[in-house]
């Protein structure tokens, strides 16, 4: 019986092309090794059945269309050109959440009562995951000689919040009570009864006569009794 010779040449031409092919398995392998050399998890899942035409190392091209690296082309740039598109199934948003919610961060090295004084030797600096990173306090300099507004535990960020405001007179301050009539200056000694910015409205007490008075702030030491004598 004489065989056809176009099956002959179907017959050596496929039983070629299933000798020269890459399976699923090997590209997952492939680009499992790739997503490693670039430091990321592989997850990634190709179906063994599936079949492509042979291609070199040397002309195999992987590349991460996500920015993300949750999708990956492989190509082949070789005779049988050919590409496909597969997923890295991990959990990009959780990891990525992790590491920009770690930080370095000032801390208190050991608890504080509220007003304490915050000296260079009590901060300290550690890396921690934190949720709130607003009016966090990034510079020791901006934090050293100010008072805390809550007691706080040791190592908690420490936040703008956590500091008393600087006041220009603070309450309880020996300030100088000044009145000007006409040509005549009247300087009184007096008591801070509340905390007070420049131009802030403030009562004091005149030490002397003991009325408690309000007046306007002029600077950390004075307080006059009319706005026009700024």
């Amino acid at each position: 019986m004489k065989i056809p010779l176009i099956f002959i040449i179907s017959l050596l031409f496929f039983g070629h092309l299933n000798s020269k092919s890459i399976n699923g398995a090997e590209l997952e392998q492939k680009v499992s090794d790739w997503l490693i050399n670039k430091n990321q998890k592989p997850h990634i899942k190709i179906l063994s059945e599936l079949k492509y035409p042979f291609c070199n190392d040397d002309n195999l091209l992987f590349s991460d269309i996500s920015g993300t690296f949750k999708l990956i082309k492989v190509t082949c740039t070789g005779e049988n050109k050919w590409s496909f598109i597969t997923r890295n199934k991990k959990n990009i948003k959780k990891e990525l959440s992790a590491n920009n919610n770690e930080s370095k961060v000032l801390v208190l090295k050991s608890s504080k009562k509220s007003g304490s004084i915050i000296r260079e030797d009590d901060i300290i600096i550690i890396k921690k995951k934190i949720g709130n990173k607003s009016d966090l306090i990034v510079e020791k300099k901006d934090i050293i000689g100010k008072k805390l507004k809550n007691s706080m535990s040791s190592n908690r960020p420490l936040h703008y919040s956590n500091i008393q405001k600087d006041w220009l007179i603070e309450k309880n301050s020996n300030i100088i009570i000044e009145n000007v009539i006409g040509n005549i200056v009247i300087k009184e000694e007096g008591i801070a009864l509340e905390n007070a910015d420049f131009r802030e409205k403030i009562q004091v007490k005149n030490l002397k006569s003991g009325k408690i008075i309000q007046g306007f702030v002029k600077n950390e030491k004075k307080v006059v009794l009319k706005t026009k004598q700024f």
